[in-house]
Order: structure tokens, then sequence, then C-alpha cells
């Protein structure tokens, strides 16, 4: 006996994006760990679906875990859901799965809806390849740092911005990202879902003067390098010099290690990082 581990996509909105799969599972389980038992329920009302529900959020998650031993023990089949899309998607569940599967249990994962997916096949961005970052910071600086750290990434970026964030957010990525193609998807798979198109600056100056509701997405284009320019002069080109290491300087006011920042740095212009280490140490000592 070693128990099961249903990690349940529930809808994000709209309840007919919940799949068949879904239902038969929660309505075969053992019991439900829910992110909030108040939320969920309304699901399990629509279906008719009586099954036991515990709470599973970040603040009791560890108390939680001796439901698994049990269930393991047991042979008993556990359903993780959270409030709304795929569990552990910037959402509590990583512990309950870690330790599911350090009991051997089985792991079964059942596909659902997910707003940051949904949010990028509607934007019209490139998605050969992208990033999800999750959730943008609360404080300004550490905004700030986060879209420097991320002004030369080259994949499609997104994130989860709160409405009353959406502003300083646009206006901190207008600032260390400059110019870039932009999708608010806003209220996905519900009523008045919509994807707002522009650029940074068009929609900062749109969010500006209008008040946002509803959950909200930030679809954000990669970086685009411009073409490869001769550095190899760099060491006695003093403006080429300046460049290189202001490159490295705001890597590591964006918090990266200045070893990191010169490996960055070194692919951003094709030169060697021991040279770029050597003279950034220089560079300090001044």
């Amino acid at each position: 006996m070693s128990g099961k581990l249903f990690i349940i996509g529930t809808p994000i909105g709209n309840l007919e994006d919940i799949s068949m799969r879904a239902i038969n599972a929660l309505r075969e389980c053992d019991l439900i760990l829910a992110e909030d038992t108040r939320v969920s329920i309304k699901l399990l009302n629509h279906f008719e679906i009586k099954k036991k529900m515990l709470s599973c959020h970040k603040f009791n998650e560890s108390e939680r875990l001796g439901l698994l031993e049990r269930a393991s023990a047991d042979g008993q089949s556990l359903a993780l859901i959270s409030d709304a899309g795929m569990p552990l998607v910037s959402d509590p569940g990583h512990p309950i799965v870690q330790s599911a599967i350090e009991l051997g249990m089985t792991i079964v994962p059942i596909a659902g809806p997910s707003a940051f997916l949904l949010a990028l096949v509607g934007s019209g961005m490139a998605l050969d390849a992208f990033v999800f970052e999750g959730f943008l910071p609360d404080k300004s600086a550490e905004l700030e740092k986060k879209f420097r750290r991320l002004s030369r990434e080259e994949r499609t970026m997104v994130f989860y911005v709160s409405p009353h964030k959406l502003e300083r957010s646009l206006a901190a990525l207008s600032q260390q990202l400059g110019e870039r193609k932009v999708c608010l998807a806003r209220e996905l798979t519900k009523f008045y879902e919509e994807f707002d198109r522009g650029t940074s600056a068009s929609l900062l100056a749109k969010y500006s003067e209008q008040e946002v509701r509803g959950e909200c997405v930030l679809v954000v284009e990669g970086y685009k390098p411009g073409p490869a320019e001769d550095m190899s002069d760099w060491q006695e080109d003093e403006e080429k010099r300046q460049r290189v290491l202001t490159f490295v300087a705001e890597m590591t006011a964006a918090g990266l290690k200045l070893s990191k920042a010169c490996a960055l740095a070194a692919e951003e212009f094709s030169l060697a990082k021991a040279d770029i280490y050597k003279a950034s140490l220089a560079n300090h000592g001044q």
C-alpha cells in the first residue's frame, strides 16, 4: 500500500473548463486538500460532489503532512486543489507533493486551466521560449530590482500582478526595460475577459487614468539585441569599457554576485569573463 495523490487543476473562472477526469478524481478520492474550503465548496456543490475536505495552505501545510503518512499506509487517495488553476503554480502545495513522493505515493497530475498559459497564448507574443516569473514584488525597490535583472532576458516574460499595483508595475517596467510590446490579460475565462495589447508606454498612459479590476496577467516582450558590435578593443576604448562595466554594475545592483554578472556580460558582449572580472575588480577599487 502506497496511496495516491491527485494534483487537480480547477477552473479559474469558467466552470465549464473542468474536465470529466478531474470531476471523477474528486468523486473517487478519500479526502480533498483545498487551499480554502470556503472557495472550493462552491465548486464541489456545483458538481454535486460530497467529499470530506480539509484546508491546506501555506500556514498549515506542515500540519497536513501526517495525513499523507496515514493515507500512504492505508492505500488511500488524496486530491490536492487550489482556489483556482493548477496547484503549486504560485500557490501552496510543494511540501505536500514532495512528502508524497518520499512516501512512495503515486502522483497523478490532472490537467486544468492555468492563467499564465492562457495569457501567453492569447497575447500574440512569440512563445518558442518563455519564462514565468510569478507575482511581481510589492515594494518599489524590489520591483525595480527585478526588472533590472530581467532587462536582458530574451524570452517572452509573464507575470501575475494585482490590479492596484498595475500602474506602478508598468512604470517600473517602462523605466527599466524601455519600450516593449506588452499584453495585459484580465479576468481570463470570465464574462469580462480582456486582452489589452500595446506597449509599456501606451498601457502605462492608459492605466494611469483608468481603474483596473479583476485578476491580471502581464505578458512582456523579451529583449531583442541589436547587431553584434566589435568589442575586441573594449579595454582601450573608454566608451566601450564603461558600457561593459556599467552592465556589470547594473547586474550586481540587481542582486547578482560579481562572478555571475561578469559571466552575463561576457555572453552579452562576446568577451572573456576573466578579463571583465579583472576590470570590474580594478574599477571597484578605484
